[in-house]
């Protein structure tokens, strides 16, 4: 009981020292700080001017919407719990990746909001959003440590490597098969061969190490043969975002025209809309180029299709319909089969390989970039994946990624794209055609029973495996008739002539929808004056106009938003119009109202939503990143209409927003009179850009956002021309409307001097010309100034309000001459023009006859003032002039060329001789900054690597008339991409500006040469070409670049070099077979030379030429005969061409020699002159003392033997050994003895027996002989005493003595103390000193001197007479008692301490019962027992007189051992702490073992 109590007291002492545990843990936790939320969002403002007449939205900020805290990956769903897997991955990619996570966030808080907290609060990525709550975050595993304590992440996941495999490579583990894999992008959308964030990892090195035949077509992608057995490891790869099967890829008018509306929309605008000045980019097999349909309207062809560089259209003829479908002229056909847009310019990208037939490309993300560059906004594809049906591949994440970032309309012209749905009919849309961005196209009927509202039959149907719809229209598909390629070898059909042919399909649909938009995007541009449309907004207005199909079912999975048809897309009905917005943008949050006013009911409204959304990824199911919601609010305030809420065909009030697709429609079939609201949400931002652009379109009546414009021809007709006095003067001018709108009553206001003559009304339709007449008098002689104002109060909207206004003098019969001119303005054009010439007109205002002179001034610069003294010439100067003629004087200006930038200014002056009256004309000639450059470029060819990177330098000087910037244009010939370094929107951009250069400045242009990667042959030349553009002028200047193919050399050759001919006999007749494969791009004839030959070879019949042909493989041989004598050495060769390629070959001989050596051990000799013969003749060898042995050697063979000899010793411990004579030859029949001194180490353990080899070795030739040496036992111990050994009289002392085995053998033995009489010395510690050779321990002894004299204490080890330094003594000085006062302290202070503990424990006992403690519970029994036996606190004691061997204590009698050799006596283990015979293993008084152990 007092243990427990004891023990009890210093329990609860020890809780009273520890700190008041009043705070749970929660407290604790919520005092960790936490991230601050708010973030500052920076970003470009809108250009308010880009569209004209437009008036900005109402903008309202709120937030997105409430979210589940799920994750929906492509492999499962990702809960805060974790993952709950929708597809059994196989071992290999069921691994986490150490780099990636799924963070998921909490859904309280918005997904923009949560991607800017978790950017700012660790160094990752965020490389793709999981809809709903969740990122795939890529970091270090301690980055990614650290999102667990962010304040917005609800859960961390660990990512198994097969999120990032497409789902056929999950099951399919054998085998191999071309894939892609792809590298991660930045948050600009650019894919890179490295993941940075410090992770060190390269896709280079990825597709090295994994790929068979590795290809990189383009930067962050490579292709190539994987086994599919290295997937999971290849997985592990930091620089892998992705992996899928390569796609192999497949194909997927006359009446065309009629169903889309193409031949009303064409004629029904002033501008005509046919294509003119679109480009549009079509990717497809290959193109007739000279079939006359195209009319030279061909500006660039390509071939994307890797090692093949030509355009040519040999199958089928499938791309040449295509691009005829799309803009095909009908020459050919008198017009018959015109293409839909026959007036615009064609990109044309050939895609299939003329060898097989099959369709290659570089990925349609280089397609893309490749098309933007060269200038088309347009691009179509009739070809699509042959498998993975309506699933969102790479291709299609990639076709997003560059549609979103060029419909960024602050940045970028924007880009519409389509994709044909495919022809699998149920099997679901091929991919990229399941892209958000692009518009999927299907088919409907053509021709024949059913057209055009009966859908193609093979027409691919949706949805994708999202969920969206697709596809998104239907255009003609089925008997479509289109150019027929004249090179053709397969082309078949059930209608054909020479020069067209008629084919169906998704193909066909494909084109004739991309005509339509062409169509659209021109009207937008030269009709309602939207500069550089969005993609999204062509695509919103051909969904805009879409007609339903049969019965009224839009949307469906068949024909997406119906039939294209552009009468309802571009012309209204009466007073319906048509609204458009490109030029919004909306963030997190937002919302953005418009209102239309509603002036007539019973007719639709119909309102389409479309925005180019933030790329996907293969990781998700939920494509969707950003969720724009679309709603219509009724003029009552409580009936809404959302976005694609449809029933029979038309929107109904209620339902749920759409969150799957990124196009929305509400079409309203009878909107009531009033104003109705337009709401655009963002209700869900997933995407990394701040911004996401839309585009609106809205029509229906008085929605009207196109306007008239109309204006005056210049000419103006009078009658008579030059009238009298009182005459009736008939006056007529023509408006024409150039505006997109309508306009009645129009007024029309005519003035003679200033006086009204009268005003007329009239109606306008767009492109109208109307005759306005009026009869009028003079009653003035002379010049009569006209004028005549359109809408001169003001009352009509117009698009362009400054050209309403029209002038005219006329002339009213008086004497005199009058000169005019109708260009009285002269602009000079051209840089190199030296004379400018001006047409005048010199007229007699009188109606009798009169001569007359005319001459000019000389021209003055109307800015300085500054007066020229340029030469000029008229056609005559003197005149005979009958009444009311007119004579044309022609005038010339002798300029520099080119003159200054400036207006200058002459006075021509007509005078009537007779009547002595002078007529002035100011003319002007106009001299703008001109443009004219310099390109300096390296003549000839330039020599360029066709499997590297080659830098080029072009310079180009300002030789114009002012400072100017040039606009750069590379051209690249198929397969190669020139792209500019700095000069470029972007590294690699084909287009460029050089940037304001002053007059004679020049520009460097660093371009880069990316050739296709394949080995060209050598001296092959390529057309690329550079144009330098004016922004001045429509100049170009077009310099040729001529790349010619520099030589590869790569020779490699089998065997290798370098390597071993072994056991070759001196006289043997060696030959050295060598095949030599030339890996590079040329016939190499090389000359082989001798660089060395071992001693006693010769080369037998010479060295021949080797002639080794590009990509072969050359067999090669020498002869080589040794004399008998030969000997080992390196055999090398150098092969060279005469222009320096080389390289060296070298082979290593290795002779076998005749010498046969032997080897014996000869003598040991000691350090003290003890020898023998044999190595344990001399008994165990000494430790630490050198002594010699001696081996014999004799060479018994018939040649001379070159040896190398070495001692070899254990490699354990300090062993010292060396040979410091041995033979470096030994004749025949010769020998040597060799002596070698060795040191065993002290660490060597005595007894044991080690090895000693004396190894000798040298042409071939080894010999080795093996001795085992007797390690002799060293017995040593030190000590070391740590205490000062000074003492006071009368006081019990501690001192500590350190003892170490310094010997190799176990030291075993008692400890015994001697000391003064009276001194009571004892050991406070075990009395067995057990020491490992090196091994040291501590002793503690306790004794208190009895009087004032010094003394001695001994301590040595019992029976230790044959251990070195058994015996430790040392000298102990003791100083006299100390006096009372210290004793008092020394006496006192003991008590306080203990006092204190005591009142600390008991205060310590009562707050612990006070608070219901109860003793017995602080410590059980079990505790207590063993605390009190490790402080050796048990009561045990003995007096039974009879010593225990190990520690000299007293054995309890009955419970002791005894040794039955010699009955020493032995405590139980454990009764005395440290005392255990058992582990000693034997007697310490008989060295009998342990088990002879008795109980006593």
């Amino acid at each position: 009981m007092g243990q427990r109590i004891a023990l009890a007291l210093i329990g609860i002492f020890l809780i009273s020292l520890a700190p008041a545990a009043d705070f749970p843990a929660e407290q604790m936790e919520d005092s960790i700080e936490t991230l601050d939320g708010v973030v500052k969002r920076i970003g470009i403002a809108a250009d308010p001017n880009s569209i004209q007449d437009l008036g900005s939205p109402t903008v309202v900020e709120g937030f997105e919407r409430i979210r589940d805290n799920t994750a929906d990956s492509s492999i499962g769903v990702y809960t805060e719990i974790g993952l709950i897997p929708s597809v059994q991955l196989p071992n290999a990619l069921s691994q986490p990746r150490q780099d990636l996570a799924i963070v998921i966030v909490d859904g309280s808080v918005g997904i923009w909001d949560a991607r800017l907290v978790l950017e700012a609060s660790a160094e990752v990525e965020i490389r793709t959003t999981i809809p709903p709550s969740g990122f795939l975050v890529q970091g270090t595993p301690q980055q990614l440590a650290t999102l667990q304590l962010n304040s917005v992440v609800v859960a961390v996941h660990p990512v198994p490597s097969g999120l990032l495999a497409h789902p056929l490579l999950t099951v399919v583990e054998e085998g191999s098969i071309m894939v892609e894999i792809l590298g991660w992008k930045d948050d600009n959308l650019q894919r890179h061969m490295e993941p940075g964030l410090g992770l060190d990892d390269s896709l280079a090195d990825v597709a090295s190490k994994w790929l068979n035949d590795a290809w990189s077509p383009e930067n962050g992608r490579y292709w190539g043969e994987l086994e599919l057995s290295n997937l999971g490891n290849m997985m592990q790869h930091h620089a892998v975002s992705y992996v899928a099967p390569l796609p192999v890829l497949e194909f997927n008018n006359d009446n065309a025209r009629t169903h889309m509306g193409i031949d009303t929309v064409e004629s029904f605008f002033i501008t005509n809309l046919d294509g003119t000045g679109q480009t549009i980019a079509v990717g497809d097999s290959g193109i007739d180029h000279d079939h006359g349909d195209f009319n030279n309207r061909i500006v660039g062809r390509t071939s994307v299709t890797p090692g093949d560089s030509s355009t040519a259209d040999l199958s089928d003829g499938h791309g040449t319909h295509v691009a005829c479908t799309v803009l095909g002229s009908g020459m050919r056909s008198s017009g018959s089969y015109e293409g839909v847009a026959p007036g615009a310019e064609l990109y044309f990208q050939a895609m299939e390989d003329d060898d097989t037939g099959a369709l290659y490309s570089y990925g349609i993300n280089s397609m893309l970039n490749s098309a933007y560059n060269a200038g088309a906004r347009l691009h179509t594809n009739s070809w699509g994946a042959g498998s993975g049906f309506g699933s969102y591949s790479t291709q299609s994440e990639d076709a997003d990624d560059r549609t979103s970032t060029w419909d960024q309309y602050w940045n970028y012209e924007g880009m519409t794209v389509l994709f044909a749905a495919g022809n699998e009919r149920n099997d679901g849309v091929s991919p990229p055609g399941t892209a958000k961005n692009v518009i999927t196209i299907g088919g409907h009927k053509n021709r024949y029973s059913g057209s055009p509202d009966e859908m193609y039959y093979w027409s691919s149907r949706g949805p994708t495996d999202d969920g969206r719809l697709k596809p998104d229209l239907v255009g003609p598909g089925d008997g479509v008739r289109s150019c027929l390629s004249q090179e053709a070898e397969d082309a078949s059909s059930g209608w054909s002539n020479n020069w067209y042919i008629e084919y169906s399909g998704t193909s066909m649909a494909t084109p004739a929808a991309a005509g339509s938009a062409t169509l659209v995007r021109q009207y937008l541009m030269e009709v309602a004056n939207r500069p550089a449309p969005q993609g999204a907004l062509v695509k919103a207005l051909l969904i805009l106009g879409a007609e339903d199909m049969g019965s009224r079912n839009i949307p469906n999975n068949d024909e997406g938003w119906g039939r294209v048809n552009l009468v309802n897309s571009l012309i209204p009905d009466s007073d319906e119009g048509i609204f458009v917005d490109d030029r919004s943008r909306i963030a997190s949050g937002q919302t953005k109202e418009y209102t239309f006013d509603i002036t007539r009911g019973a007719e639709p409204l119909k309102v389409v939503l479309a925005w180019s959304d933030y790329p996907g990824s293969s990781q998700s199911t939920n494509q969707l990143r950003n969720d724009l919601n679309l709603e219509v609010i009724h003029p009552n305030g409580g009936t809404a209409f959302k976005g694609n809420v449809f029933n029979s065909g038309r929107s109904i009030a209620g339902g749920n927003f759409d969150d799957k697709n990124n196009v929305e429609v509400v079409l309203i079939d009878n909107a009531g009179v009033g104003t109705w609201t337009v709401r655009v949400t963002d209700d869900y931002h997933g995407g990394s850009r701040t911004w996401q652009p839309y585009a609106l379109a809205v029509r229906g009546v008085n929605v009207n956002d196109l306007s008239p414009d109309p204006t005056f021809t210049p000419d103006v007709i009078i009658n008579p021309p030059i009238p009298q006095i009182g005459d009736t003067v008939q006056i007529q001018v023509t408006v024409e409307n150039l505006g997109a709108g309508s306009v009645s009553d129009l007024e029309i206001m005519a003035r003679a001097d200033g006086s009204h003559i009268s005003t007329q009304a009239i109606s306008m339709t767009p492109g109208e010309s109307v005759i306005v007449q009026w009869n009028w008098t003079p009653n003035t002689e002379g010049l009569v100034d006209l004028s005549f104002h359109i809408d001169p109060n003001d009352l009509i909207e117009e698009s362009n309000e400054g050209n309403n206004l029209l002038t005219h003098t006329m002339i009213i019969s008086a004497p005199g001459v009058r000169v005019t001119s109708d260009e009285p303005f002269m602009t000079l054009g051209d840089a190199d023009d030296s004379s400018t010439f001006w047409s005048l007109t010199l007229t007699n205002t009188a109606l009798f006859e009169t001569n007359a002179t005319i001459e000019a001034s000389s021209p003055v610069r109307l800015s300085d003032g500054v007066e020229f003294d340029w030469y000029y010439s008229l056609t005559s100067n003197t005149f005979n002039l009958q009444e009311a003629e007119s004579v044309e004087v022609g005038f010339t200006l002798i300029h520099p060329a080119p003159p200054e930038p400036g207006t200058y200014v002459m006075t021509i002056i007509g005078t009537d001789i007779e009547n002595e009256i002078e007529s002035e004309l100011d003319v002007y000639f106009e001299v703008p900054i001109l443009a004219s450059a310099d390109v300096l470029i390296t003549s000839g060819q330039i020599p360029v690597s066709p499997i590297s990177q080659t830098q080029i330098q072009v310079f180009v000087t300002n030789e114009g008339n002012g400072p100017q910037t040039y606009d750069v244009e590379l051209s690249s010939p198929a397969g190669w991409h020139l792209g500019l370094d700095i000069l470029g929107a972007f590294e690699g951009s084909s287009h460029g500006s050089t940037g304001t250069l002053a007059v004679g400045q020049s520009r460097a242009i660093d371009i880069t040469v990316n050739p296709p990667g394949a080995m060209i042959p050598a001296g092959s030349e390529f057309d690329a070409g550079l144009t330098i553009h004016s922004r001045v002028s429509s100049d170009s200047w077009s310099v040729p670049i001529t790349l010619e193919v520099m030589a590869i050399d790569q020779l490699s050759a089998t065997p290798i070099s370098d390597g071993t001919e072994y056991e070759v006999a001196p006289d043997a007749t060696l030959v050295l077979d060598i095949d030599f494969l030339n890996t590079g791009n040329r016939h190499l004839t090389m000359t082989p030379y001798q660089r060395a030959i071992p001693s006693g070879w010769s080369i037998v019949g010479g060295l021949n030429t080797l002639e080794a042909q590009a990509g072969e493989t050359t067999s090669w041989s020498v002869t080589l005969k040794g004399n008998g004598l030969a000997t080992s050495g390196d055999f090398k060769l150098r092969f060279a061409t005469d222009d320096g390629f080389s390289i060296d070959w070298n082979r290593t001989i290795d002779v076998l020699s005749a010498a046969v050596p032997s080897l014996a051990f000869h003598q040991v000799v000691l350090a003290d002159g003890t020898t023998s013969s044999s190595p344990l003749g001399v008994g165990a060898h000494p430790v630490g003392i050198s002594f010699d042995l001696s081996w014999k050697v004799e060479n018994e063979g018939t040649s001379t033997w070159r040896p190398t000899t070495s001692i070899i010793v254990p490699d354990s411990g300090d062993w010292v050994a060396n040979c410091p004579t041995t033979p470096s030859t030994l004749a025949a029949g010769a020998s040597s003895i060799i002596w070698c001194t060795v040191t065993i180490p002290l660490s060597e353990e005595a007894g044991s027996e080690p090895t000693v080899t004396l190894r000798m070795e040298g042409e071939g030739v080894v010999v080795e002989n093996s001795i085992t040496l007797l390690v002799d036992s060293v017995s040593a111990v030190v000590w070391n005493l740590r205490t000062e050994s000074i003492v006071h009289e009368g006081y019990p002392i501690q001192m500590t003595i350190d003892i170490q085995n310094v010997g190799n053998s176990q030291v075993n033995h008692i400890l015994d103390t001697n000391a003064p009489e009276g001194w009571n010395i004892f050991i406070n510690d075990e009395l067995l000193v057990q020491l490992s050779p090196s091994e040291s321990r501590s002793i503690v002894i306790e004794f208190t001197p009895d009087s004032g004299s010094d003394g001695t204490i001994e301590l040595l080890l019992r029976n230790g007479e044959n251990i070195q330094d058994s015996t430790f003594s040392f000298e102990v000085d003791v100083l006299p008692a100390r006096g009372e006062d210290e004793s008092i302290a020394a006496t006192l202070l003991p008590i306080l301490i203990i006092l204190l503990i005591a009142t600390i424990g008991g205060a310590g006992i009562y707050v612990f019962r006070q608070r219901g403690g109860n003793l017995d519970t602080l410590i059980s029994n079990e505790a207590v027992s063993k605390i009190t036996e490790s402080l050796n606190l048990t009561e045990q004691e003995s007096g039974s007189g009879i010593e225990c061997w190990i520690c000299s204590r007293d054995i309890f009698v009955g419970e002791a051992l005894a040794c039955g050799g010699c009955g020493a006596r032995y405590h139980l283990a454990g009764q005395v702490g440290g005392c255990d015979i058992l582990t000693l293993g034997r007697c310490l008084h008989c060295n009998a073992d342990s088990s002879e152990l008795v109980d006593a």
